[in-house]
């Protein structure tokens, strides 16, 4: 039967959880790893940004800026590391008030490697007192962050109201007496607890003066039921995280993760250009800017003038400069208003039903005779010495006595004539009126715009004699001649509010456009030295996974070697793969001999399950570094069969041999099987009754 031995220690204090700290003092790996690039072919670049992204995130952006990241690692630093070095064991648990236990209960062990096995029913108090163990060390538990707000809230104890404490006893070696951690509960909250270390000299710190904090994550020294499960069913980076941070290598990890997501941003700088080419080729292409077809030229040519895009991009005046002045001028344009266009409308039409009822009458003859008899006087006053007729040619027909009875017929007439005379002249007037408002066209204007045409039809109108045409004319085109001016001014309101007609804005979105492209390049410049050093950290980060996760996945295959018994499943091994979210641990078996079967959920049953991931945990309290000396596993029987039960002894007991296990469990296989076999260990019964008072029973090994 295969031997269980001790792994190898790992790195001396593991990885930095994503701080900003210096790589060489969490993780002597790094500086390794930079020291063998140095001495490497590798462009003093690449090894920049391995650099960077060993110091953390703010390194990695600043060299993103283009400053200088010393290449330097400092040293380590001297003497051991914070938190626990010596070996610890746990020597007793002091629970009262807590969970399954009412008045002070106590557990007490040897310090030192030894199996101790807790045997109670549901119910007996057995989780409650690893439970209050964990909670005295780490102020927390797992299992409470899953359940409901009212569970958390229903940790105390109904049967006793006096205080609420849990503490522990750890011995260090080395030390003259035990350490004492205890938290008191002085709230309703799971969360209220208060804590002190009293030391083996009797003097009391806080709990943060242990700085115990990254040792208890990475050697974790409990092991529930529920952690059993989730570590081969639970999130896969659970179980990578715990993993890398157990080898040393979670400061590595860390590097490779920040890198990637470095080259990822690089990559989508360097696409983005490529993606935003096409929509804004299209929006040019729908301008009508000489300078928008220009632009689209050269950003279809195979070698782009990127400097000849730029002096587009700053020319944001008008692309026609004369037609910017007709468009000062339209918005200032005005055209005559409705009621005064109304009024002459109204007259037109006013004189024209005046004529109409003076036309035929004897005062129309009249007014014909006079005002044929004023011309003919005012002809013989600018020629007086001209007596021919202009008329009818008659010589000596316009002297002296033709004057006077020229004159003396006007002054019969007049009176017949006054009536129609005052109605050709009021229609004189109201065409004269008419004649001033259609004024020509201003000669700046585009007649072949619309208003231009408009206008032009609005002018014709001065050749139309009659009263009445003359009066729709101007009623109808008026109106159309104010609509479209209303329009044009308008139009050219908006249009000088920007007055390069639409291009600011395309000459806004080409610049950005060439922001990005400028900024593609140095990213595309930057993603080939970053890329290459990703690529140097995955592979040294690989090899440096497999070197130390060798030692852990040989262990798992010993303890899962004793825990298959008669089954035909055989564990192959571990492996880490993946970053980020996609980090991993791919645990890989065979059945019947077949190979290269990778999906163990699609294999196992639920004990099964139980063993493997008893398999990949147990190898944890074994690395030589591991300062605890004890492991605490909590119902590790559950769904199993008896031969793995069996197996399971024999594991437990080779492991105790070196470590000092305590397991709780309500299925006496597990002490019926250690007995059978013949196996040390302290076998103890743990009953509790109605009032939740809790007491042990030696049963001996």
């Amino acid at each position: 039967m295969a031997k269980v031995t001790r792994v190898p220690e790992a790195g001396a204090n593991g990885g930095t959880d994503g701080r900003e700290a210096d790589p060489g003092a969490d993780d002597p790996t790094t500086k390794g790893l930079l020291e063998a690039l140095a001495r490497s072919g590798v462009p003093s670049r690449v090894r920049s940004w391995i650099n960077a992204a060993l110091w953390g995130e703010d390194a990695l952006e600043a060299l993103l800026r283009g400053e200088h990241i010393p290449e330097a690692v400092p040293d380590p630093p001297s003497g051991p590391p914070p938190g626990l070095m010596r070996r610890a064991y746990l020597t007793g648990i002091r629970v009262q008030g807590f969970r399954g236990i009412g008045r002070p209960a106590e557990l007490t062990f040897p310090a030192g490697p030894g199996l101790t096995v807790i045997v109670g029913r549901n119910g007996s108090g057995k989780s409650s007192f690893a439970e209050a163990a964990e909670a005295a060390l780490t102020g927390r538990n797992p299992r409470w962050d899953a359940m409901p707000t009212g569970w958390r809230d229903g940790w105390r104890n109904l049967h006793y109201d006096e205080r609420t404490e849990a503490s522990v006893d750890i011995h260090i070696a080395g030390d003259h007496g035990p350490t004492r951690i205890s938290r008191r509960w002085t709230g309703e909250s799971v969360r209220s607890a208060r804590g002190e270390v009293v030391h083996p000299n009797g003097e009391v710190s806080s709990l943060r003066t242990l700085d115990w904090g990254e040792n208890l994550v990475r050697y974790r020294p409990f092991l529930s039921y529920d952690e059993l499960g989730r570590t081969v069913t639970g999130r896969a980076a659970e179980l990578y995280d715990t993993l890398t941070a157990l080898l040393g290598i979670t400061g590595l990890a860390e590097a490779e993760r920040r890198l990637a997501k470095v080259c990822d941003g690089l990559a989508r700088r360097r696409d983005r250009p490529s993606r935003a080419l096409r929509p804004l080729l299209d929006a040019l292409g729908a301008s009508a800017d000489p300078r928008a077809a220009q632009s689209v030229r050269l950003l279809s040519a195979s070698d782009m003038d990127l400097d000849a895009l730029r002096r587009l991009a700053a020319d944001d005046g008008p692309s026609d400069p004369a037609r910017h002045v007709v468009m000062r001028r339209l918005r200032r344009l005005s055209v005559p208003e409705r009621v005064i266009m109304s009024d002459v409308v109204n007259e037109l039409r006013g004189a024209a039903m005046e004529l109409a009822m003076a036309a035929g009458t004897k005062g129309d003859h009249a007014h014909g005779v006079v005002e044929l008899l004023e011309q003919a006087l005012e002809h013989h006053k600018r020629h007086p010495t001209e007596t021919t007729c202009p008329t009818c040619a008659t010589t000596g027909a316009l002297g002296a006595d033709w004057v006077r009875r020229a004159n003396a017929q006007l002054r019969a007439l007049r009176p017949q004539a006054a009536v129609t005379s005052a109605a050709y002249e009021r229609a004189d007037a109201a065409r004269d009126q008419a004649r001033f408002l259609l004024s020509p066209m201003p000669g700046w204007l585009p007649p072949e715009s619309e208003l231009g045409q408009v206008w032009s039809l609005w002018e014709s109108g001065s050749d139309i004699e009659d009263l009445a045409e003359l009066a729709d004319h101007i009623e109808d085109v008026g109106r159309r001649l104010r609509a479209a001016a209303v329009s044009a001014r308008r139009d050219a309101s908006e249009r000088l509010e920007d007055p390069t007609d639409g291009w600011a804005d395309l000459a806004e979105r080409l610049c950005e456009w060439l922001d990005d492209a400028q900024d593609a390049i140095k990213a595309s410049e930057d993603l080939s030295y970053a890329e290459a050093a990703l690529g140097r950290l995955t592979e040294y980060a690989r090899g440096v996974r497999a070197e130390r996760l060798g030692p852990v996945a040989a262990q798992a295959e010993q303890v899962w070697f004793r825990l298959r018994q008669e089954r035909h499943i055989d564990l192959q091994g571990m492996r880490l793969i993946g970053r980020g979210a996609r980090r991993r641990v791919e645990v890989d078996v065979s059945v019947d001999g077949v190979e290269d079967q990778t999906s163990a959920p699609g294999l196992l049953s639920q004990g099964e399950f139980q063993a493997l991931a008893l398999s990949i945990c147990l190898p944890r309290t074994l690395v030589e570094g591991n300062p605890f000396g004890f492991l605490l596993l909590d119902d590790p029987v559950q769904a199993m069969d008896t031969e793995t039960v069996e197996g399971l002894a024999s594991v437990l007991a080779e492991v105790g041999r070196h470590r000092q296990l305590i397991v709780f469990t309500h299925d006496t296989r597990l002490s019926d099987a250690l007995r059978r076999l013949g196996l040390a260990a302290d076998i103890r019964t743990i009953n509790r009754d109605a009032m939740s008072n809790v007491w042990l029973a030696e049963n001996g090994a």
